[in-house]
């Protein structure tokens, strides 16, 4: 009885919703029976019949009933009514202006406005595009002043705007009127390599204007935000799976920070040719990766620019799950050291095929202090207006609000591309399984071990420096280890140089 109860109530909203397609499809049904002479319950159960096939469909098949009917449907209306009430949308908005005035009864009243020209609204998807053409005397930036009003009277989710075809008066406005990205998505382990370079892109998940959200990991130094519960473990795991096909080949090598005691990274360990969870192996980590910059740049000095990853020559990505534990948090030792080498990893890395992905809940200045050397970054759910002009850059905050996503759809972020266009994203979700699934298909062959830096020796005072601190053991891969620094043999103890010293000055005086 709850399931019917349950249907009912379903069946009459459906109803409410589609109200003027059912009265109008009850007239008719009324009308024809009524010339046909049939009694009244003949009238109103012919003119039920239609709704209720059609509620059927959208309960069984609510895809094909999307694709067909709603989706449409909606879309018409849309444009419907923009073209209706452009007149008044732009009033509100305020983009018309006032001609001129006339004297009528006493009193004065205008006799006609200016406002923008709608050259056209095209609606696709959950998207209606409008193409506007500035009034005279009215420039691009007052219409996209009035664009955020524009989006709020239509009840748009998010908007853009771009110059059209590059003019100077004419404006191209996205709507995106139905939420696209309210359920979430499982991610899937890829059959095979996205393409034959990990320099394509890489699909995450879907944009709310419909088609894939995909990023570009070579080549960039990626930096991903948000709070707790914001779905960073999303972005993370899309971009490791995007790369898991080419890590068998050695095509791409990757390597994890993680000092949560490794819970995130560990999940996926046969990925990794190392994952470091205490501060030590980190260090390891960074230093390892520096020197494979450092030995690469003096290969390539005069022979090419920019790194072409190949099989045995790889593009080594660095994940560092929550970057603030490191350079923040830790003790004053490892955090001042890690500071000093990821800042010379973001620095020269880029074109020597060495790129970082950092995910951090906090991107404040004092936290992430060289958040200015990552070239690419993904705002999650932030917790303030601030921090998302932080991570996304000045005047973010009103184009793509991502303190303003709801709690309940982690995952959903906000991008800026290379152009400054603004994008409302989901990444997919990864379940544990798929996880584990995905690191027993694509095992790293090259593993890496850290070591901890023999003592010094008794009579050498000197103080270790960062380069003479852990090191990483190289096991099954091809690629050669930085060679041992040769031994120095300790000073002379104090007294004994100040004595030579001083017999050498007595002899000089002689």
């Amino acid at each position: 009885m709850r399931s019917v109860g349950w249907l009912g109530r379903w069946l009459w909203a459906w109803m409410i919703g589609h109200r003027r397609m059912v009265a109008a499809w009850l007239v008719v049904s009324v009308l024809l029976s009524w010339a046909r002479g049939e009694p009244l319950l003949a009238w109103v159960s012919s003119g039920l019949a239609a709704p209720l096939a059609l509620a059927g469909w959208a309960w069984w098949f609510p895809a094909g009933y999307e694709r067909v009917v709603a989706g449409p449907s909606r879309r018409r209306g849309w444009r419907r009514y923009v073209r209706r009430n452009w007149t008044g949308l732009a009033e509100v908005c305020g983009w018309s202006r006032v001609l001129r005035d006339r004297v009528v009864a006493g009193s004065r009243k205008p006799s006609g406005q200016s406002v923008p020209r709608l050259r056209s609204v095209r609606a696709k998807g959950s998207t209606v595009t409008l193409v506007i053409r500035a009034r005279a005397g009215q420039t691009l930036d007052q219409l996209e002043a009035g664009v955020p009003g524009l989006a709020a009277t239509l009840d748009a989710l998010s908007w853009r705007c771009t110059a059209h075809s590059g003019s100077t008066s004419t404006l191209l406005v996205e709507l995106v009127m139905h939420e696209a990205l309210l359920q979430p998505r499982d991610g899937t382990v890829p059959l095979g390599p996205t393409s034959a370079e990990p320099g394509q892109l890489l699909p995450l998940g879907r944009r709310d204007v419909g088609g894939v959200w995909a990023l570009t990991v070579a080549g960039r130094h990626t930096l991903v935000a948000g709070c707790s519960g914001a779905g960073k473990g999303s972005v993370l795991w899309g971009l490791v799976a995007g790369l898991a096909p080419l890590v068998p080949s050695d095509t791409v090598r990757l390597w994890g920070i993680d000092l949560k005691h490794g819970v995130e990274l560990r999940m996926g360990r046969a990925l990794f040719a190392t994952v470091a969870d205490t501060g030590p192996d980190a260090l390891a980590v960074l230093t390892a990766l520096l020197d494979v910059a450092e030995r690469r740049g003096q290969a390539m000095a005069g022979q090419v620019r920019a790194h072409t990853p190949r099989p045995g020559d790889p593009l080594h990505v660095l994940v560092i799950d929550e970057l603030a534990d490191l350079i923040a948090y830790a003790d004053r030792e490892t955090r001042m050291e890690a500071a000093r080498l990821l800042a010379r990893l973001l620095t020269k890395g880029r074109a020597l095929g060495v790129v970082v992905a950092a995910f951090v809940q906090d991107p404040r200045k004092d936290v992430v202090t060289m958040r200015n050397l990552f070239t690419q970054r993904v705002a999650l759910r932030l917790l303030s207006d601030q921090e998302t002009a932080m991570v996304l850059g000045d005047g973010a905050a009103r184009t793509a609000p991502a303190h303003r996503i709801s709690p309940t759809a982690p995952g959903t972020a906000w991008v800026v591309d290379d152009e400054g266009n603004t994008d409302r994203v989901r990444a997919d979700y990864w379940p544990d399984p798929v996880i584990r699934d995905l690191a027993a298909r694509y095992p790293c062959r090259a593993s890496m071990t850290p070591a901890t830096p023999d003592p010094p020796d008794e009579g050498d005072e000197r103080e270790t420096s960062g380069s003479d601190g852990p090191r990483l053991h190289s096991v099954g891969t091809n690629e050669p280890t930085p060679p041992p620094r040769r031994p120095r043999s300790p000073r002379a103890p104090r007294a004994r140089a100040a004595a030579a010293a001083t017999s050498a000055e007595g002899s000089a005086a002689r």
